[in-house]
C-alpha cells in the first residue's frame, strides 16, 4: 500500500490562507496526501477575529495552533514574537516531521517557521517569492525564505527570473499565477454575511502601515481620512490592518474616525468570500493591501494604491498609484467616480486554472522528492 505524503501549510493570517483555500481543497482531497494545517499569528488572536475558525469550518484537519504575542507598537515586540514563534516552531519540528512544508510570501511569523523548518531538513515549497515591496520589512523577509525552499510557485514570470537570480536551480522555479487572481472568482454567496450583502454605494478601504520608511502610520492614515471626509454622498468601509508593527495605531485611529462620521463602518475581519463580495461590489478599494493587486483587478474594481508599501509589484491597468495626501487621495477617488463604469482590467497575476496548475505541479513534486533531497542544494549561478 502507497504512503500517504504528509503535508503540512502554515498559516499565519485570514489573508494568506484565503488565498490558497481552493488549493489546500484539491490537495485535502487526495487520498495520496496527509494535509495538516499549522496556524499562527493573526489567526488565533481575538484582536484580529480568532480567524481559526474558519480553516476549521472548512474542515481541514489542524496539527497545531502555535500562539505568539501580537504587540505590534514597536520593532522590538515584533522582534520578540518572531524569537519566541522560532522557538516554539523549532519544538514542533524536532518531534513532527512533514514531507513538505508549504509557505506563503513574506509575513515575519512566517520566517520563522521557514527557518525551523529548514534546520530540520524539511523541504519547504514557497508560494509568492521574487516579488518585490520596497517599503515593507516583507521585502527582505520574503528573499529570506526563497533561499530557504527547495521548490517556488511564482506569480508572475518576471518573479520566476528573479527567483532563479537568487540561485535557485529554474528546475525547481515554476510561473503558475497568483492563486488569489483566480481564487477572488469563486464568491461563495452562502458564506457572506447579509450586513455585507444590504451595502450600497460605498468604497472598501484597507490601510496597513510601511515599515521600512520613516513615515508615521498616524500622519498617514490622517491623510487618507482627510480625504474620505470629503466624500459625505458615499459611504466607506473601513477593514482591519494586519498584525505588522504600528497597525494598532492605525487601526485605533479609525475606530475614533467612524464614531463622528455615519457613512462609515468598521470591519474587523471577514471570511474570504465575504471580503471577495464586499471588494467585487464597491466602488474601488482605498489603500495599500496586496489583494488590491492581485484580486481586486480580477472583480473589476479600481484600486487607489498609496504610498510606498507596494512599490516594487508589477501592476495592470486598474491601479492608480498616489502619494500618501489628502490632496493627491481625493483626485485619485474622483477620477475613480469619473471611470469606474468604463474600466476594462487587465491582471497579470491571472492565469485560468491557478489552482489546479499547483494542485498537479505538487504532485509532481512529490514524485521526485527522494531524488531532490538526496544532497543538499547548491547554489545555481547565472551566466554574468
Amino acid at each position: 500500500m502507497q504512503q500517504l505524503k504528509k503535508i503540512a501549510y502554515i498559516t499565519g493570517s485570514r489573508a494568506d490562507y484565503g488565498i490558497v483555500r481552493r488549493y489546500l481543497k484539491l490537495l485535502n482531497h487526495d487520498k495520496t496526501i496527509d494535509l495538516r494545517i499549522i496556524t499562527t499569528g493573526a489567526l488565533l488572536s481575538n484582536t484580529y477575529g480568532h480567524q481559526v475558525d474558519l480553516i476549521k469550518n472548512d474542515g481541514f484537519k489542524i496539527d497545531a495552533e502555535i500562539c505568539v504575542p501580537l504587540n505590534s507598537n514597536k520593532v522590538s515586540e515584533t522582534i520578540k514574537t518572531m524569537a519566541i514563534a522560532l522557538n516554539k516552531a523549532g519544538d514542533w519540528f524536532e518531534n513532527n516531521k512533514y514531507d513538505l512544508v508549504i509557505l506563503l510570501g513574506d509575513r515575519f511569523e512566517i520566517m520563522s517557521f521557514a527557518i525551523a523548518a529548514a534546520m530540520h531538513k524539511l523541504p519547504i515549497l514557497h508560494l509568492h517569492g521574487g516579488e518585490a515591496t520596497y517599503a515593507n520589512y516583507d521585502e527582505f523577509i520574503r528573499h529570506s525564505i526563497t533561499k530557504m525552499s527547495l521548490y517556488h510557485f511564482a506569480s508572475c514570470d518576471k518573479y520566476a527570473k528573479r527567483i532563479v537570480q537568487l540561485g535557485e536551480n529554474p528546475n525547481n522555479v515554476f510561473n503558475l499565477g497568483a492563486l488569489g487572481a483566480e481564487n477572488c472568482l469563486f464568491i461563495e454567496e452562502n458564506n457572506v454575511p447579509k450586513n455585507i450583502k444590504d451595502l450600497k454605494n460605498y468604497f472598501t478601504v484597507l490601510f496597513h502601515p510601511e515599515t521600512l520608511t520613516n513615515v508615521n502610520p498616524l500622519e498617514q492614515i490622517n491623510e487618507v481620512l482627510c480625504a474620505i471626509q470629503k466624500f459625505k454622498n458615499y459611504n466607506f468601509i473601513f477593514l482591519g490592518s494586519n498584525a505588522d508593527t504600528y497597525s494598532d495605531v492605525i487601526r485605533g485611529r479609525i475606530k475614533d474616525f467612524i464614531k463622528n462620521n455615519s457613512n462609515t463602518k468598521y470591519i474587523e475581519n471577514l471570511p474570504t468570500s465575504g471580503y471577495h463580495y464586499l471588494l467585487k461590489n464597491s466602488i474601488c478599494l482605498i489603500g495599500n493591501s496586496s489583494s488590491g493587486i492581485i484580486e481586486a483587478p480580477s472583480l473589476g474594481v479600481y484600486t487607489i494604491n498609496i504610498g510606498d508599501r507596494q512599490k516594487g509589484r508589477i501592476k495592470g491597468n486598474s491601479i492608480i498609484d498616489t502619494k500618501c495626501n489628502c490632496e493627491d487621495i481625493i483626485q485619485a477617488i474622483l477620477t475613480v467616480l469619473d471611470n469606474s463604469k468604463n474600466i476594462k482590467p487587465i491582471n497579470p497575476y491571472y492565469k485560468p486554472n491557478t489552482a489546479e496548475a499547483y494542485y498537479k505541479k505538487t504532485l509532481e513534486l512529490l514524485k521526485k522528492l527522494n531524488k531532490d533531497t538526496k544532497e543538499p542544494k547548491i547554489f545555481y549561478d547565472i551566466d554574468l
